[in-house]
């Protein structure tokens, strides 16, 4: 949500006064108190890296047009509690570029330094690393990716915390290899797979062998899955799909590809997310919500997110080196 306010910013920083812009961000304002406060914390943030002035009645030079802010209904008692539209964005090119920079700096580094506290084994954006476990299997990460392991002579247990990552485990019947990730359980005794965890789905695709995945659900679904097939588990409805995946497309990504399948357009960003060093939103909610499949190339990530959106006519604006904001604008 807070993604989704920040995208209004940089929408309306170069729309015309008369724009229909303006309109359309007022509709998204007012329709709930989520957006409100996304809003609002999107403002602070601004005004704090100087990029923005805010206060209220505060009038520019006369060289510098003024934005009106969008239409509330006089007779809404809670208008005075609203946030305002920005009245005067300075003009100055090199701070504002300062400030989204400043910007990507708190989005990446805070939520990173929460997960470090919890890792144990974690990559950076774009990397990808190859673990060993104490038990002979590995676990390859991808870009932006976290595990936290326990293995010991009882059992052997990972959990999922962020990003992607591709299992080949040694066999024990002793000890079943249980990975945990948002929503599932996944066990397995010896087998090869991958897991994807974004913040909308999480998804497991079996490469060899067998593995039991158990939705943690008000139902518990258990699923047995074949070589070939992806479970794909829905965070907001904790629906569970499984579908036919090729196999040389499963765990793609280690050799700079993703293949999607029946993917929104906004979870098929995230994804990209992790291998492009620029900060990227899509704050229009109905291309965020169109369907893809298909297979990306990550090795140009600028490259596959424009292929990504190009069909809905939507395009890439690279505001800064460090942000790129998706829109059919």
């Amino acid at each position: 949500m807070l993604q989704e306010a920040t995208g209004w910013i940089l929408r309306l920083e170069n729309a015309h006064r008369d724009s229909p812009l303006f309109q359309q961000f007022n509709d998204w304002l007012t329709s709930c108190e989520e957006h409100r406060k996304a809003w609002e914390r999107a403002n602070k943030t601004w005004q704090v890296l100087g990029a923005i002035n805010l206060a209220p009645g505060q009038e520019g030079s006369s060289d510098v047009p003024q934005r009106s802010k969008p239409p509330i209904s006089p007779a809404d008692p809670t208008r005075s509690a609203r946030p305002i539209v920005a009245r005067k964005l300075y003009r100055r090119p090199a701070a504002v570029v300062a400030a989204v920079a400043a910007a990507c700096i708190l989005w990446f580094t805070v939520p990173a330094m929460l997960l470090a506290f919890r890792a144990d084994y974690r990559t950076a954006t774009g990397e990808t690393e190859v673990v060993h476990m104490a038990d002979g299997s590995t676990v390859e990460l991808g870009g932006a990716s976290a595990i936290s392991t326990d293995i010991d002579t009882t059992q052997r247990r990972v959990t999922l915390l962020a990003g992607s990552a591709f299992f080949d485990v040694t066999p024990d019947a002793e000890r079943p290899f249980i990975v945990d990730v948002e929503g599932l359980e996944v066990r397995v005794l010896g087998t090869a797979f991958d897991i994807q965890l974004s913040s909308a789905s999480t998804s497991v695709a079996l490469l060899r062998g067998s593995v039991e995945a158990v939705a943690e659900t008000g139902n518990q679904t258990s699923e047995h899955l074949e070589p070939g097939q992806m479970l794909v588990l829905d965070h907001a409805t904790d629906a569970v799909t499984i579908n036919k995946m090729p196999l040389e497309d499963i765990g793609s990504w280690r050799e700079g590809k993703i293949f999607l399948v029946n993917t929104t357009v906004g979870e098929a960003v995230e994804l990209i997310q992790r291998y492009h060093d620029a900060w990227v939103s899509i704050p229009d909610a109905t291309l965020a919500n169109r369907r893809v499949s298909g297979l990306f190339d990550l090795r140009d990530p600028d490259r596959a997110l424009a292929t990504l959106v190009e069909p809905f006519g939507g395009r890439v604006r690279s505001i800064t080196p460090f942000a790129r904001v998706i829109s059919r604008l």
